[in-house]
């Protein structure tokens, strides 16, 4: 069983081991695909072990993103061995073998996020060259920023290490798709930004995408 929430997912809880994360290109169908992905997430069997199953739309309207957590491998292997197998991701997209992920460090920039309402999340994503290189990037993103004061609106960044070593998906936390543009454009933001993209060898950036929540439902 399921229940909708108002809210993104709370990233870091301690009971999820693992994150399933989809992109998907949608064009003019976004919203359509969007909400018949929900429709059928809400009819289909819940699995055992997925703890919160949330629905992005890019603010640019092209693509989709959906965000699993899972309490670990076991549970979702469960369900993909099912007689019903459970397609992660989202519905009435092109299927695909999912991207398991694990958080791995996460740095909250909004010291009290009581009233502190996520209103946009940016996906920046690097490519890798092995999980030493995972590690490597992220230790270096954190030096590098730690004398650096947050950006008005930021929030939180969440960064999780892909399980096959090639990937690390940085999930960011803002409170409003203005607040990410202003400081893409702040002086001290290109600074970092150019060292964190061409300073650390193993590790290549592969852009990035702004989302809003469209829906989200939870284990009940």
């Amino acid at each position: 069983m399921s229940r909708h929430v108002e809210t993104p997912p709370e990233v870091g809880r301690t009971d999820a081991g693992l994150a399933v994360i989809t992109v998907r290109y949608a064009g003019d169908e976004q919203r359509l695909l969007a909400d018949g992905a929900v429709t059928e997430r809400e009819n289909e069997a819940w699995p055992d072990g997925l703890l919160s199953w949330s629905l992005f739309s890019s603010t640019d309207g092209a693509s989709l993103m959906a965000y699993e957590q899972w309490t670990g491998d076991e549970a979702l292997d469960r369900a993909l061995a099912g007689s019903a197998p459970y397609l992660p991701g989202i519905s009435s997209t092109e299927p695909a073998v999912p991207v398991r992920y694990r958080l791995h460090r996460s740095h909250v920039t909004t010291a009290d996020r009581t009233g502190v309402a996520v209103g946009c999340v940016v996906t920046p994503v690097f490519e890798a060259e092995g999980p030493e290189r995972q590690r490597h990037f992220v230790d270096e993103v954190f030096s590098m920023t730690k004398d650096v004061a947050p950006m008005p609106g930021s929030i939180a960044a969440h960064f999780h290490l892909s399980t096959d070593g090639t990937r690390v998906f940085n999930y960011a936390e803002w409170t409003d798709e203005q607040a990410h543009l202003d400081a893409v454009t702040a002086p001290r933001g290109e600074h970092v930004r150019r060292r964190v993209s061409g300073d650390i060898p193993g590790v290549r950036p592969c852009g990035y995408q702004r989302w809003h929540l469209h829906s989200a439902l939870v284990a009940e």
